[in-house]
């Protein structure tokens, strides 16, 4: 059986086989990027299969685009097909689908004979990377963190508390067609007269290839947005014997340029002495020093491993948590509570519920339930009453943390029901209420937010 450690690349060296590995997998609009990572072996790397387009990955089939879970699927079969079962897989999700798909797609790599899969979104995983590359010791703050890619920009502003990564606030911008960097690819493969199809895509990969690190093409587009006229006319790329000018690049990134300041807009927080939040840029359009550049004109940016592509950067990310080198720190780190009410002897009295204890949270996990005296705690919810609820973290010295209250819709259970908190893939935490009896399969949500983070951290 051949091993996903063996292959080489540029710059890197074969490993032993070894029969105990484990997978990341990331799928994008038309690619499948594959990555594996283990104990002293060096930055993660990317999986060789057959028929892989160098720096892009594994070409989807035209029946599983847009379909991620068959995607899934399909990219998991041709590991599987070459490698063998891992010992267990990790799926990089963006948040726009993050939600929608985790279960779908640790379910489909369990049907598959996948013997341990999670999911964990875009953002958890690139910061991963990066602390697992310094050691842990960047500092806990915020961060904002984007991944540009084939299809739109995903943006999340994070706070690194102590060991967990809380979301804090997400966005999402496409281009003006609605997708972004499929339209600049179309725009560079219109210019040199070739189709959007996978031969026109191989074209266009071979010819960013010819310019390692985008050099060439970083200067002559930063020459071109500050002096059109000449430098607009400087060659960039040659493919299928037709030039590939700056201009033409330069006025198709510029949509790409917008949006992404607009999704960094969005989830911008208050403005600070210090200016924003440093900013983590990956994804296969990082790899365009032009946009790198201008991004660098108004925030800090963290740089990434140098062994680590851009492109591959969320799945490396992914394969050093599948692997157990590094932990996503998605788990919420302080406690969620809940005041009570009941009335004894005629008199109302308030008490604190314990929704969940520390760490307990993790972003599209299940619904955490409050316990009472080692049993499920029950409540008689009241909507009528129209009261706000008061929910609150706890931080680690105690001291309340009040999230915003919130009251009971009018279609809450009248029963007793089971009381929990959830926080789905997005980061955004909900207060669950279960009705007790047998024959109720429903559940009501309301929404809570973004958990707080105590101000001490």
């Amino acid at each position: 059986m051949n091993s996903p450690y063996a292959h080489t690349h540029p710059g890197t060296h074969a490993h032993t086989p070894t029969p105990d590995h484990t997978l990341a997998l990331d799928i994008g609009a038309r690619y499948a990027r594959l990555a594996v990572a283990r104990p002293g072996a060096g930055p993660p790397r990317p999986v060789s299969l057959p028929g892989d387009l160098p720096g892009e990955g594994l070409p989807l089939s035209a029946a599983t685009r847009g379909r991620p879970v068959d995607a899934l699927r399909e990219a998991y079969g041709a590991y599987l097909a070459r490698y063998g079962p891992p010992a267990g897989a990790v799926v990089v999700l963006p948040r726009r689908g993050a939600r929608e798909w985790a279960g779908p797609a640790t379910a489909a790599l369990a049907a598959d004979g996948c013997p341990r899969a999670r999911a964990i979104g875009t953002a958890h995983a690139l910061l991963a990377l990066v602390r697992h590359t310094s050691g842990g010791t960047s500092d806990a703050g915020e961060y904002l963190v984007c991944d540009v890619g084939a299809r739109a920009v995903d943006a999340a502003r994070c706070t690194r508390a102590g060991s967990s990564v809380l979301l804090r606030a997400t966005a999402e911008a496409r281009g003006p067609h609605g997708l972004l960097g499929t339209e600049l690819d179309a725009a560079l493969l219109a210019a040199a007269g070739l189709s959007d199809d996978e031969e026109g895509h191989r074209d266009l990969a071979a010819a960013r290839l010819d310019d390692p690190g985008g050099r060439r093409l970083g200067l002559a587009v930063a020459q071109a947005v500050s002096r059109p006229d000449p430098f607009d006319d400087t060659v960039v790329y040659r493919m299928a014997g037709r030039d590939i000018t700056a201009g033409i690049v330069r006025t198709s990134l510029a949509p790409l340029v917008d949006a992404v300041r607009r999704a960094l807009a969005e989830i911008a927080g208050p403005p600070g002495a210090a200016g924003p939040p440093p900013l983590l840029l990956a994804g296969g359009l990082a790899r365009l020093r032009p946009l790198v550049q201008q991004l660098g004109e108004s925030h800090r940016l963290l740089p990434l491993p140098p062994e680590v592509d851009p492109g591959y950067a969320a799945v490396a990310g992914g394969a050093l948590v599948a692997a157990g080198l590094a932990d996503p720190g998605d788990r919420y780190p302080y406690a969620v509570r809940i005041s009570t009410h009941s009335r004894t002897a005629g008199r109302l009295r308030t008490e604190e519920l314990q929704l969940s204890a520390p760490g307990a949270l993790e972003p599209g996990g299940d619904t955490v339930f409050a316990v009472r005296a080692g049993r499920p705690a029950d409540v008689l919810a009241d909507a009528a009453a129209g009261r706000p609820l008061r929910v609150e973290a706890v931080s680690p010295d105690g001291r309340p943390v009040p999230l915003p209250d919130v009251t009971l819709p009018a279609g809450a259970p009248d029963g007793l029901c089971r009381v929990g908190v959830r926080v789905g893939a997005d980061g955004a935490a909900a207060l669950v209420l279960r009705p007790v009896a047998e024959d109720a399969d429903t559940e009501t949500r309301v929404p809570l937010g973004p958990l707080p983070v105590p101000p001490e951290t």
